[in-house]
């Protein structure tokens, strides 16, 4: 049986709706999802088997706005205009936030009703679990569904989310709580539990990383995000879906085992670049492993063809055939720099 852990990390969370898609590609089904903050309605969509909804929702999504920042504010600041307009209304919705004694919750659990059915997750084949915190006693809460009242679900989701500049209410049982990830961002041991031989984990390398030691070895494959995912409040509906398709490559590049470092590649035995390299002359070959920090033959044909293809500002999205790319640069002319004629030299038996 597979399981599948969401950490939190607020807006980034876009990225795990990506990666997704790319289980589902893989023909990779799960029996039980956990989640923590924004995991955790990330995992309840997907228990629900909502993943087209939960795609659009991210697509469309204004996470500004869903805070209940001023709409002029957020262009504002996406388009990098700090003037002192913008500074005026920072500091109305600042005001604002301090009057309230926190960020209203109203926005966010309008985004619960809109996408979530609770009945449809309740009668779902995946099981579904969140991790919170109960703030008197910092005494933490794994719960699955089949424990939750379900008039309280969305409720337990929204504990789970529970940041310190929200407005501090009471929930589920007339006590405040804290988001998961202040105690277990990545509640790996809720899946243990449940006797998942198979745990997938997608990361999102939040500010705030607290995770708890798994009870027992469990086979585990982490997709890890290979750039910036940007701020745990990220305003910019082009940074959302960057990640979003960030997600996705990234799984790919984990269960197809492409290769590359900013880019994604057909995997290539090392015996194939080997093969490229064998007429380079050792001390340029030196020369260009020195350059690219790099200790192998195959390190440093990629991270060769990942530096033409960023000069070149080529999609970073989309899976590149190595030798495809180097007939490319040998198609060109005028390439007088070094790295382009060291990919020019590069040999096909």
């Amino acid at each position: 049986m597979n399981g599948l852990v969401l950490q939190g990390g607020g807006a980034r969370g876009s990225y795990q709706i990506g990666a997704y898609f790319a289980f589902k590609k893989c023909h990779i089904h799960f029996s039980a999802i956990c989640g923590t903050s924004i995991g955790a309605f990330n995992g309840a969509m997907l228990a629900s088997k909502k993943e087209k909804e939960l795609l659009k929702f991210w697509q469309n999504a204004s996470i500004g706005e869903i805070l209940g920042f001023d709409k002029e504010y957020i262009r504002k600041k996406i388009n990098k205009e700090y003037d002192l307009d913008f500074f005026k209304l920072g500091i109305k919705n600042a005001l604002k936030i301090i009057k309230t004694r926190g960020i209203e919750m109203h926005q966010l659990e309008q985004v619960l009703d809109t996408y979530l059915d609770t009945n449809q997750l309740l009668k779902s084949s995946i099981d579904f679990g969140v991790c919170t915190i109960r703030l008197n006693d910092f005494k933490p809460l794994y719960i699955f569904k089949k424990d939750m009242h379900p008039d309280k679900i969305k409720d337990y989701i929204l504990a789970s989310c529970y940041l310190p500049l929200f407005k501090m209410e009471k929930k589920v049982d007339d006590h405040y709580y804290l988001d998961g990830g202040f105690y277990d961002n990545t509640p790996i041991n809720m899946l243990i539990e449940k006797g998942m031989k198979k745990i997938y984990v997608v990361e999102l390398n939040p500010l705030i990383n607290i995770n708890r030691k798994p009870k027992k070895e469990v086979e585990m494959i982490r997709i890890t995000p290979t750039r910036n995912l940007g701020g745990v409040l990220i305003y910019d509906s082009k940074n959302i879906n960057d990640n979003i398709k960030m997600g996705y490559y990234d799984t790919l590049k984990t269960l197809k085992k492409l290769d590359g470092f900013a880019y994604y590649f057909k995997r290539r035995p090392s015996f194939y670049y080997n093969r490229l390299v064998h007429q380079i002359d050792r001390k340029e070959l030196f020369r260009l492993k020195g350059f690219f920090h790099s200790k192998t033959n195959k390190e440093v044909v990629l991270k060769a063809l990942e530096y033409y293809l960023q000069r070149k500002d080529k999609k970073i999205y989309q899976v590149y055939r190595p030798e495809k790319v180097i007939k490319e640069i040998k198609k060109e002319h005028n390439l007088t720099h070094f790295v382009w004629k060291f990919i020019t030299q590069l040999k096909f038996l």
